[in-house]
């Protein structure tokens, strides 16, 4: 019987509700495939007895959400009824919150049901408001009634229902933005202008030109087109919102993330400066147009645009340490979240070199160096950071401790072979702070290096029951026992002792076979030692336990067709990482493996934009820069001109 977890409830709801638009372009959920017949046909009795009898322990909020996660999945396998009876439930036990309406009135818009779900929105605004009138109760409820009915798909349905409630409405910009957001969807191009420009209108006032309103009604849509990755169609309409209006920063904006999104990096650079000209103060612009100054790998123009942002209210910038700090700061950060980390360590460099006494720099140094693995330079760095923070312990502005420090050095030394002098180091940071979790788990890994097994297990028991521990698998949470198995396992996965890793993992999943995380490492475990055969298995269980987890879900599939792959089973692997990568576009082991697939089956043109994301994410990740660079030489051989023999 599978249980159900407070994380697994959190992380379902959060799948079901819709973003708020924002100007930052921002991507919905991906659609999961839907259930199986084998996940439908579950013991789903069961799960509520279980839900029942935990009421007696659990908190009501937290069993209410373990019953709207059981509503979504009867819903997901098309069990209306069953759906709305665990909606329902979920309501008596957290009865203030209208998440349970509105999951009741979307399952009734799919049974066809629109009168009851219509009644459902209508109860609730006039609950929220005894203002309103009922004609404007009324234009709310059809407007979360075609919300619903562009969910479920039926596109020229929802937007008649739009239509209807701006007629009962007409002042409510956000139902004109709706009906022009569906009229997209529906490519119904001139009809979504015409939406847009009404909810201009209302939400900016008629203090703008014609044209002006035009261009934020095109912004709209090629905004719209962009967020959906409709990239190339989206571009026309952001070109005609400049056209229109040459001054309207939040086009150049736009244009700019779109061609930044189809690695047109020239494109988005001077779409963000013509930005930046009109709204010189706005930092996210900045951030934007140093990343992709970044990935053309200009160092030297992402440290010039920080600067010239840092130093905008400054009198003169021509010679200052203390904005150069600031702006190689920021790069260096930059390129640590963008996987630059050699060039980043040059930054890092450079501020140190212009702020000598700053622990923190010197801490974020060393932590770059430990991940090169340049032990020796990480130990001589922290141990100055260490130095730094012990001369200035007065200074109340240090917003960390030497606990950090402590931790960054023990692993630094461990990794340079210094394990004696690694544990004296940490056991003294543990005696300081003995329930930082960071610190038990540093220790115990080189407590394990060392071969003190005992001690590391004994110490992460202890740290477990003490709570707070660095160990959360969302929707997927192992028992006690096996959490310890699991610590035990990830610390000496990353020692790169995979024998012992696989032995703990394996202990693991024995204690709790719904473990699912457990079962796909150990999957990861195998086909990392070559044994691709035993790997798939593994894989498939943790993606029979857990087939939709917006967390975890594309790392099984990603694993799976990696190990299809190293069989030779290429057509096999290529729908699994196709399908991760539609689940997380940031998977950068699932975007090499697609792109190495597609190269096996001598397509390089399909395999490069795969590939070049996964250099984009990660240009360290083991072979990517190789085969994007056998990719492209193979492109280039097929379009060369066949020479006529002579």
């Amino acid at each position: 019987m599978r249980r159900f977890t407070l994380p697994l409830a959190l992380v379902l709801a959060l799948s079901a509700m819709p973003s708020r638009a924002q100007l930052k372009l921002q991507l919905a959920f991906p659609p999961f495939p839907p259930p199986t017949e084998a996940e439908c046909a579950q013991d789903w009795t069961g799960m509520q007895a279980d839900l029942e009898k935990a009421l007696a322990k659990t908190p009501k909020h937290e069993i209410a959400g373990g019953y709207h996660a059981l509503g979504q999945a009867f819903e997901n396998c098309q069990k209306f009824d069953e759906a709305i009876a665990a909606f329902e439930r979920g309501k008596t036990l957290q009865s203030w919150h209208a998440q349970y309406q509105f999951d009741i009135a979307r399952v009734r818009v799919r049974q066809k049901k629109l009168t009851q779900a219509l009644n459902i929105y209508r109860q609730y605004h006039r609950s929220e408001s005894k203002q309103r009138s009922a004609q404007e109760i009324d234009g709310l409820a059809y407007n979360d009634l075609g919300k619903n009915l562009v969910v479920v798909g039926e596109l020229d349905r929802a937007i008649a229902t739009f239509d209807h409630a701006t007629r009962l409405t007409p002042k409510n910009a956000a139902i004109w933005n709706n009906l022009g957001q569906t009229q997209v969807k529906a490519q119904k191009l001139e009809l979504a202008l015409k939406s847009f420009r009404q909810a201009v209108l209302l939400k900016e006032s008629t203090s703008l030109s014609p044209r002006q309103l035009n261009a934020r009604s095109y912004l709209q849509v090629g905004k719209f087109l962009t967020t959906t990755k409709q990239l190339k169609e989206g571009v026309p309409f952001l070109e005609n919102a400049i056209a229109l209006d040459p001054q309207y920063s939040d086009a150049y904006l736009v244009l700019g993330q779109n061609y930044a999104q189809q690695r047109l990096w020239d494109d988005a650079i001077i779409n963000y400066t013509q930005q930046i000209k009109l709204s010189p103060k706005n930092k996210f612009t900045h951030t934007l147009m140093g990343d992709a100054l970044i990935r053309k790998e200009d160092l030297e123009g992402a440290f010039s645009q920080y600067r010239q942002f840092l130093g905008a209210n400054s009198s003169s910038i021509e010679n200052d340490p203390q904005l150069d700090a600031e702006a190689y700061q920021w790069l260096a950060k930059t390129l640590k979240i963008l996987n630059r980390l050699e060039p980043a360590v040059e930054a890092y460099q450079s501020v140190v070199a212009l702020k000598p006494k700053s622990a923190l720099t010197l801490n974020e140094l060393g932590v770059v160096l430990t991940q090169l693995e340049r032990w020796e330079e990480a130990v001589v760095v922290l141990k100055k950071a260490q130095d730094v923070l012990k001369a200035s312990q007065m200074d109340q502005s240090l917003s960390f401790g030497s606990e950090i420090i402590a931790v960054n050095l023990g692993r630094a030394l461990a990794g340079n072979g210094q394990v004696e002098e690694a544990l004296m180091v940490l056991r003294q940071a543990a005696q300081d702070s003995t329930e930082n979790p960071f610190i038990v788990t540093t220790l115990s890994r080189v407590l394990l290096q060392a071969g003190q097994t005992q001690e590391a297990r004994q110490m992460l028991k202890a740290g477990l029951k003490q709570g707070g521990f660095p160990l959360t698998f969302m929707g997927s949470d192992p028992t006690p026992n096996a959490k310890l198995e699991t610590l035990l396992g990830q610390l000496y996965f990353d020692l790169k002792q995979y024998d012992s890793a696989l032995k703990h993992y394996q202990k693991a999943i024995q204690i709790d076979p719904e473990f699912a995380v457990g079962h796909s490492v150990v999957g990861t475990i195998l086909r990392r030692q070559g044994k691709p055969d035993q790997a798939i298995p593994a894989y498939e269980k943790a993606l029979k336990l857990q087939p939709r987890n917006l967390f975890f879900t594309h790392q099984f599939l990603s694993g799976r067709g990696l190990a299809l792959l190293a069989q030779g089973k290429v057509d096999a692997a290529i729908a699994d990482l196709e399908q991760a990568t539609r689940l997380n576009a940031n998977n950068v082991e699932a975007l090499h493996g697609l792109g190495k697939a597609l190269l096996q089956q001598n397509k390089p043109s399909a395999a490069i934009p795969h590939l070049e994301a996964a250099y984009d994410l990660n240009p360290r990740y083991p072979q990517v820069a190789e085969d994007l660079q056998l990719a492209k030489s193979q492109t280039s051989t097929e379009s060369a001109p066949i020479q006529e023999p002579q």
